[in-house]
């Protein structure tokens, strides 16, 4: 392998390969530390401080070569500056794992020991950070999807965080029992409250039809709503509730039954064909169903009166 040679102050030659080929695993950033590692003198690091093959991100971590760093330089950077057990973590871990589009500047890390805030790198003590929180991502030290959310829904806006944990799902990043297991571990994190609310779409668990539709028809009733027919067919299609007189049928709906490409072709078609027979088709799920059965019930009530003016007329 052939060696680029650079004669040192003292007269000496030296390589610069190594120096090239770790930048090049660390997106063009290195530590004084290591410099000192592969042979260099603080009068060597001084020398290319000057001659600017070293650019000082700060006073012990350099970008080689160049003076601006690509948003993978900064985070390598950041965790660099605060040395072993750094994770990239909060909005920087939901960029690097692909949950949001852009890096927000500073870069944040967590440590599990006390350090102090500097201007350009957010810094978070996280003492209750666990084993299984720690992992990498596109070779950088980052803090586990659970812990990102975690630590995301504590700064972040609702929608935002939604945005995230959506994406999380469609990247198959996202287990939703890790994410309950995590906010009952790490007791007294502001994020618990904010993910565990927005994790309760993903928690669908013990739906059926049968018990759906007991639910829904209870509250029909106690909120006074004339009662549906229930599973007939009406123009070919069998409907989960529908009222004959408004033309109005409601489906229950859940995610396992759209996690197929059929149901998400097959489904809209359904409601077009419908809406061009004057019959209005409306989806709710049964994870709303459950969290607010008062609401969907004199919801429908109001849409079924509004129905039947213009119908009457």
């Amino acid at each position: 392998m052939a060696f680029a040679l650079t004669r040192c102050m003292n007269g000496k030659l030296r390589t610069h390969q190594p120096l090239a080929d770790l930048a090049a695993r660390q997106f063009g950033v290195v530590t004084r530390r290591q410099l000192m590692d592969l042979g260099y003198t603080e009068e060597m690091i001084d020398h290319d401080l000057e001659t600017g093959r070293l650019q000082a991100w700060h006073r012990s971590v350099f970008a080689v070569g160049h003076r601006g760093l690509s948003p993978h330089g900064l985070c390598m950077a950041a965790v660099l500056f605060r040395g072993s057990g750094a994770l990239v973590s909060y909005q920087s871990a939901v960029w690097l794992w692909g949950l949001e589009r852009n890096l927000e500047i500073p870069v944040h890390v967590s440590v599990p020991w006390r350090g102090h805030a500097q201007e350009a790198l957010g810094l978070h003590h996280c003492p209750a950070l666990r084993d299984e929180d720690a992992t990498e991502t596109e070779h950088l030290p980052v803090t586990s999807v659970p812990r990102t959310l975690l630590d995301y829904a504590s700064t972040a806006k609702t929608y935002k965080l939604e945005r995230a944990i959506d994406q999380a799902s469609r990247l198959d990043l996202l287990d939703p029992a890790a994410v309950n297991l995590i906010t009952e571990e790490v007791r007294g994190h502001r994020g618990s409250k904010p993910l565990r609310q927005a994790m309760v779409i993903y928690h669908e668990t013990g739906f059926t039809r049968s018990g759906g539709e007991k639910r829904m028809l209870a509250a029909l009733a106690n909120a006074g709503v004339p009662r549906p027919l229930v599973n007939n067919f009406i123009e070919g299609y069998e409907l989960d509730f529908y009222w004959e007189h408004e033309r109005f049928a409601v489906e229950l709906d859940s995610w396992e039954h759209h996690r197929s490409r059929s149901s998400f072709e097959a489904d809209p078609e359904r409601q077009e064909k419908l809406a061009m027979v004057g019959i209005e088709l409306i989806r709710i799920t049964g994870t709303r169903l459950k969290r607010e059965p008062e609401t969907v019930a004199r919801r429908i009530g109001g849409h079924l009166e509004r129905r039947r003016q213009p119908l009457a007329a």
